[in-house]
């Protein structure tokens, strides 16, 4: 009797050990600083962001297939289908999915940077 109460107590201390021993830590990654290369004014939708998403992008994502990365109509579907949402890249899914997300193997490290610069420096149609 004295061997299976110490038993228990012994099982049931180890087990409590084991709940209250894990802890989680939660890393929320900061977004990353801007590369120095590109300026407000040096970058062009038209001429810089556009070219990539003819390149490695509208043959997968023409119009019947959210979000539409043809030419003329990329820009829109990325800012009111809430691909851009804001000036910060870390809350852009655009630029997740190519960083860490399902495009991650579409972008070279360069087109990150550019759609990096591009949203930081408030995502412009020019």
């Amino acid at each position: 009797m004295k061997k299976r109460l110490f038993k228990l107590l012994f099982l049931t201390g180890t087990v409590l050990m084991l709940l209250t021993a894990c802890e989680y830590d939660y890393v929320v990654p900061s977004p990353p600083e801007a590369p120095p290369s590109a300026t407000a004014d040096t970058l062009c939708y038209q001429l810089d962001i556009q070219p990539f998403f003819t390149a490695k992008c509208a043959s997968c994502h023409p119009s019947n297939y959210k979000p539409d990365l043809s030419v003329g109509k990329s820009y829109n579907a990325l800012i009111s289908g809430g691909y851009v949402p804001d000036t910060i890249p870390g809350n852009s899914s655009l630029y997740t999915k190519i960083k860490t997300g399902s495009m991650v193997g579409y972008a070279t490290d360069a087109e990150r940077d550019l759609i990096f610069n591009w949203i930081t420096f408030g995502a412009k149609a020019n």
